[in-house]
């Protein structure tokens, strides 16, 4: 029998966005109005746990905004709530969604040092006029170059 896989969905809505995209709000689509903190984290990986069986390979995953963008100290706090779960195998590993604008070598590195293992890019266009209409406040160019960084620091891109 192959192991069940379970996404538990922890939602920043809008944390770290610096724009306001003509398609997008966080918190009318993610149902949340508060942000996510330690406890949230937690909470959400303790609910999951005990929801499905064992064997469930299971990934916390920061959906809703820019994690990447959020400030430093608030990335590692939600972070550092998951850790204790990842060391026990409650959960295998991380994944979040950012703006591909958001990412450097500095970025990646902490990533990987707190057990993200896949990255989705905000990247809703290749079209430069479509992202300059749209508001994202980058190009097609900045979408592919940080898009080889994360590939060149073999934390996968998801979708």
């Amino acid at each position: 029998m192959t192991a069940r896989n379970s996404i538990i969905p922890v939602f920043v809505p809008h944390l770290g966005c610096p724009n306001d995209c003509v398609f997008c709000n966080q918190r009318r689509i993610s149902g949340h109005i508060e942000p996510a903190t330690a406890q949230t984290v937690k909470n959400a990986i303790e609910e999951a746990a005990a929801l499905t069986p064992p064997g469930t390979k299971r990934q916390l995953a920061f959906y809703g905004g820019s994690f990447t963008a959020i400030p430093e100290a608030r990335q590692i706090e939600l972070f550092e709530a998951a850790q204790p779960y990842l060391a026990d195998g409650t959960i295998s590993s991380i994944r979040l969604s950012t703006r591909p604008d958001a990412i450097d070598c500095t970025v990646l590195k902490r990533l990987k040092k707190y057990g993200v293992t896949v990255i989705e890019l905000g990247a809703q266009s290749m079209c430069d006029r479509v992202l300059e209409l749209s508001g994202r406040g980058h190009d097609s160019a900045a979408v592919a170059g940080y898009s080889r960084g994360v590939k060149n620091s073999r934390i996968l891109q998801g979708s």
